[in-house]
């Protein structure tokens, strides 16, 4: 989707809250010009149709308005950031109860939306995004951050970890608390980091 959509569709539901600024949004994203762009780009490539009868209604598409609902009623969050010597990437996992996606954002600002199923575990989704920068990216770093939607708002510095891998192959998972347990490959970091992750994430993830 483009950002201009996901502006349309952030500024027709409740307050946004802070779902703009962790997508990169900012005000000049809000403006009329942008907002009308948005509808228009829905349109175009039927997402949306006017509601018979109404000049200022939409019918979203069943897989936007689940977009929507994401964007508007998330219950926590995990920030996901990619760095490496020349490269970097991101991406954003909310948790609307219901509905769980990843957003990340792409080139002439599009932003990829993978929608997670029901009952899925959370933690396989962001490794995997992880697993594929950092071995083609090596050496690089991983860093989750998760937080609750109510904590954000207020500011609560949220926990974070770190998962990275070395020019020679070596990996390492460095905890919130400041621990730092080294491994051989990635499989072997990962289980360490999956533990981790089941204390960050503000929202259920099955037993490892």
């Amino acid at each position: 989707m483009t950002a201009a959509e996901l502006s349309f569709l952030l500024a027709s539901g409740d307050r946004p809250g802070q779902v703009p600024r962790l997508l990169g949004l900012t005000d000049a994203d809000r403006t009329d010009a942008v907002l009308s762009a948005g509808v228009g780009s829905l349109l175009l490539r039927h997402l949306a149709a006017p509601v018979d009868g109404a000049t200022s209604r939409l019918d979203l598409s069943p897989a936007v308005a689940a977009v929507a609902q994401g964007l508007h009623r998330p219950r926590g969050f995990v920030q996901l950031g990619l760095t490496a010597e020349d490269h970097a990437d991101g991406a954003l996992l909310l948790d609307a109860e219901r509905i769980r996606m990843l957003v990340a954002a792409r080139a002439y600002r599009c932003y990829d939306i993978t929608p997670l199923p029901q009952g899925a575990d959370v933690r396989d989704a962001l490794l995997a995004v992880a697993d594929k920068f950092l071995h083609r990216h090596r050496p690089a770093v991983a860093t989750f951050a998760a937080s609750s939607a109510a904590d954000f708002e207020r500011g609560v510095q949220p926990p974070r970890a770190t998962l990275s891998s070395s020019a020679d192959g070596k990996w390492l998972v460095v905890t919130g608390d400041g621990t730092q347990t080294k491994a051989d490959d990635f499989d072997t970091a990962a289980a360490v980091l999956r533990d981790e992750l089941a204390k960050m994430i503000p929202v259920e993830v099955p037993s490892s």
